[in-house]
């Protein structure tokens, strides 16, 4: 599209966006949790950003839209859990993203997934700007995420799949998201943390819809065959690295070069410590909500205790306690302070042959722990706050532990911690 073209008709480009946009006013979209997962071990953690398909249009839930399928296309071809967060922004522009993105604590994820385009394409953003703008955001999510952190860049979706912009201003539209995909292609090819990925095209044929669940799944399929072997190398190729992402209560070493350590991207106890005081959960009476999951790990297992436990400081201290341990005690040399620092769940089959735990005073002594299961619990801000666990005197083989489980059921547990009933 020649320059011309583009700076007379973009006022009325964006006149017309503005106006098909306040249609969507009554449009139904997802207002439910903005996170989806997958059952499965070694999960794999997403972000999702973005306008178009990251919003949801058309379905009620997030389990229905991109997040969902997304989650369950990536389980289905890896093996693993997938947890994915979403951030949806209608209104996204190119020029808006590198705002929007900050604070987002891009550290924790295995891949971020960008999905902003519509609305420049509409409005005829200029290709200069695009290019600018997009490797702006490019070198921001590489810096303020992992050393492992795949990008995902997606197309913009041909322009006339929308129903509202199928007419003739939204053929402009769709040529000019040709040459913003083209650029974008360009960009990423010359990246190596960053993937291109085609939006194929999609058309709900059920009538009055904007999209259902079914063009939601064509996508995530899409996406989830790019994602797939970047994933897989990076639990292949560099497990510490895993580890190191999934959070720990001293800080992440390792992930930043020597000049970056201790930069604002980190965790730390002190961000931890003021995750935990927020929930206004420390040293309150037992409650229910959480008694029941905890008693359900408990009964699921077959063991004589299980326990969710905060970690405040240097102590440890049991909002539900099922069983024989005390209530409260040091951090410091406990199976909990490992299990917190665990990538997923932390299994010890004997305490007694494991060199860690072997010497433990709740080992040789009451309540004589000897195995143990343990699954690390978040704030909603991505800071580990605690772990859900199981424990025995009796030993186990690792073999018999339904890891997925345990996941799910720490899960719920986060679920009521976000819950905060009135």
């Amino acid at each position: 599209m020649g320059d011309v073209i583009r700076w007379a008709m973009a006022p009325v480009m964006r006149s017309w966006m503005a106006a098909k946009s306040r249609d969507y006013d009554s449009v139904p979209r997802p207002r439910d949790s903005p996170q989806v997962h997958a059952a499965g071990v070694n999960s794999d953690r997403i972000l999702l950003f973005g306008s178009g398909p990251a919003v949801g249009w058309g379905v009620l839930s997030h389990d229905l839209a991109l997040p969902g399928s997304l989650a369950r296309a990536l389980t289905a071809r890896t093996g693993r859990g997938t947890d994915v967060d979403v951030v949806p922004s209608p209104s996204a522009t190119i020029r808006s993203t590198r705002s929007e993105l900050s604070g987002l604590k891009l550290w924790r994820y295995d891949a971020v997934v960008l999905c902003v385009g519509t609305n420049d394409a509409v409005g005829l953003t200029a290709t200069r700007v695009w290019r600018r703008e997009l490797e702006t955001i490019l070198d921001q999510v590489r810096r303020d995420s992992s050393l492992t952190t795949r990008i995902f860049v997606l197309g913009v979706q041909p322009i006339r799949s929308i129903a509202a912009y199928d007419s003739a201003l939204g053929s402009l539209g769709a040529t000019h998201a040709r040459s913003l995909n083209d650029l974008t292609r360009s960009v990423c090819s010359a990246r190596p943390d960053a993937d291109y990925v085609d939006m194929p095209a999609v058309r709900s044929q059920t009538p009055d819809r904007i999209r259902t669940a079914a063009d939601y799944i064509v996508w995530a399929e899409n996406l989830a065959d790019r994602m797939k072997d970047s994933l897989d190398a990076e639990h292949d190729d560099d497990p510490a690295a895993a580890s190191d992402r999934a959070g720990s209560p001293v800080g992440h070493p390792g992930r930043h070069g020597p000049d970056e350590a201790g930069s604002a991207n980190d965790t730390s106890p002190a961000s931890e410590a003021r995750a935990v005081a927020e929930l206004g959960l420390l040293d309150t009476a037992p409650e229910e909500r959480f008694d029941r999951i905890v008693a359900l790990a408990r009964d699921s297992y077959g063991t004589r205790s299980a326990a969710f436990t905060f970690v405040d400081g240097d102590r440890l201290w049991d909002k539900s306690n099922l069983g024989e341990a005390p209530t409260v005690f040091p951090l410091a040399g406990s199976v909990t302070a490992m299990a917190v620092r665990s990538p997923g769940a932390l299994v010890i089959p004997d305490a007694r042959q494991d060199p860690r735990t072997r010497n433990h005073p709740q080992v040789v002594g009451e309540p004589f722990t000897r195995f143990y299961a343990g699954f690390p619990v978040e704030a909603e801000s991505g800071e580990r706050i605690g772990v859900l666990s199981v424990f025995d005197p009796a030993s186990r083989p690792a073999s018999e532990v339904n890891t997925v489980l345990l996941r799910e059921l720490a899960l719920l547990i986060q679920a009521e911690i976000r819950r905060r009933p009135v």
